[in-house]
Formats: structure tokens, C-alpha cells, sequence
């Protein structure tokens, strides 16, 4: 199936590949919620404060630290809360449900794409960024990994940063001012994508890459794990000092 990620800010749209989110759970989606109940034989359920309390396994390939699920029913089997716990049983995602509407329809511009781009360019501010006062660094490193060089390199349309990383896990990070595509622009994707804190970044075997906050983000290794790369990705800072 494909999965597009819109962009307006930038004019761009990400296009991937993928069955995601259907071979990852979804907190937000009701048939995620289902097909992971439906999945754990040893799912548990029992009655607390007037409310119906099912807990389930969850399967979040990118985030193994995320186990368990929490998904609180009324007394009319309506979805209020699911809880998604680490493995010390600690809540790290909270989804709240006001109201749900099961007989919900959506005509075809809904999911149109040129539509979602114009409508949403209308309603979003951006404002590009040119130049770094200074590199954004990782607040995760791996073990005995460590910065030994930092180069900036111009580009026509702004800069970009290349930063190496040594030691047990080696990797180059390259940061660099996003450009805005003057029409209409459908990038192909190759790799999954990832949730991050306030974007989606596509993930393969040996690299992740994102764009936030007017930055284009890449990180490659040829020795990381994937959930290392999640980790260097999620530890950097969204903010970015312009000038």
C-alpha cells in the first residue's frame, strides 16, 4: 500500500511503500486496538471504578521499550483511554478519546492529496531558515561514541552541517536548511516510517531521515541497530537557532 506523509509548510509530500500502520499498533486507531487484543492470548480484563479495563501486548517494532497496552471501556463498551506502558510499567503515551463516531463518512477530495496540500498550506506559517548559528547536537550517544569533526558546507539555497561521530558506534549526522519546492513536489521514500516527536522519518537498515523545524535531518551508520538510530533521532532538539 501507499503511505503519504503531506508536508505544506515545504510543499512536499513523502511517499512510502509500506503496510504501516497496519504491522505496527496504533493508539489512535480502533482496529489497531482490536487486532492487538485479538492478537494476545493472555490478554487480561476485569471491572474497575465503573469502567471496563482490558490489558494487552503491544507490537511497536521501532520502540521496544513500549510492552504493554492499557485500553479503559465505559460501561457501554465506548473507548475513553488507552495507556501504553514501558517495561516498568510506566505510562509513556496517554490517548483520550471524547467522542468517537462509528457511522463517520468521507467523501474522495477528503484524502485527495492536491486538496490536503492546499488546504493545509492556507492555515500553516513558515518561516525558512537560511543558516545555523550552531549545530544541533544529539542528547543520546552511543557507548564510547563521540564527536570528531564538524564541517559546514554552503549550498545555493542555505547551508548544510556534517557532523562524524567515532569510536564503538560510528555515524555522520548531516543537518541542513529545507528547502520549499516551488510546485507541488512527491518525493519516493525508501524505508518505513517512524514516528517521531513531532514528525515522521523514514527508516532504513542503515540511515534515518526526517525534516523538522525548517531542518532536513540525516543519520547513517553502518554499525547502529535501528533502535539506535530511533534514539539519536528522538534525542535532538526540535529548536533551531536562525539567523
Amino acid at each position: 500500500m501507499c503511505v503519504t506523509v503531506v508536508t505544506p509548510a515545504l510543499n512536499k509530500s513523502f511517499k512510502f511503500q509500506s503496510e504501516w500502520p497496519y504491522n505496527n499498533s496504533q493508539i489512535y486507531l480502533l482496529q489497531s486496538l482490536i487486532n492487538d487484543l485479538n492478537n494476545d492470548k493472555d490478554k487480561t480484563f476485569e471491572e474497575q471504578d465503573g469502567m471496563y479495563v482490558l490489558t494487552s501486548r503491544v507490537n511497536y517494532p521501532n520502540n521496544n521499550n513500549l510492552v504493554n497496552q492499557i485500553i479503559y471501556l465505559d460501561k457501554n463498551k465506548n473507548f475513553k483511554e488507552v495507556h501504553v506502558l514501558d517495561k516498568n510499567g510506566v505510562p509513556q503515551i496517554k490517548m483520550k478519546f471524547n467522542k468517537i463516531d462509528m457511522k463517520a463518512t468521507f467523501d474522495k477530495k477528503h484524502f485527495a492529496l492536491d486538496n490536503n496540500l492546499e488546504s493545509s498550506s492556507t492555515e500553516e506559517e513558515y518561516k525558512s531558515v537560511s543558516s545555523f548559528d550552531s549545530a544541533i547536537y544529539p542528547m543520546y550517544m552511543p557507548t564510547d561514541t563521540y564527536l570528531t569533526s564538524e564541517d559546514t558546507v554552503s549550498k545555493t539555497d542555505g547551508e548544510r552541517l556534517i557532523l562524524t561521530f567515532e569510536g564503538q558506534k560510528p555515524f555522520m549526522l548531516v543537518e541542513e536548511t529545507a528547502s520549499i519546492a516551488e510546485e507541488n513536489e512527491i518525493i519516493p521514500m525508501i524505508g518505513e516510517p517512524v514516528l517521531l516527536t513531532d514528525t515522521v522519518a523514514a527508516l532504513s537498515d542503515t540511515s534515518i531521515t526526517w525534516i523538522s523545524n525548517g531542518v532536513e535531518y540525516y543519520i547513517v551508520s553502518d554499525v547502529m541497530e535501528q533502535d539506535e538510530l530511533i534514539s539519536v533521532a528522538r534525542s535532538l532538539s526540535v529548536g533551531v537557532i536562525e539567523k
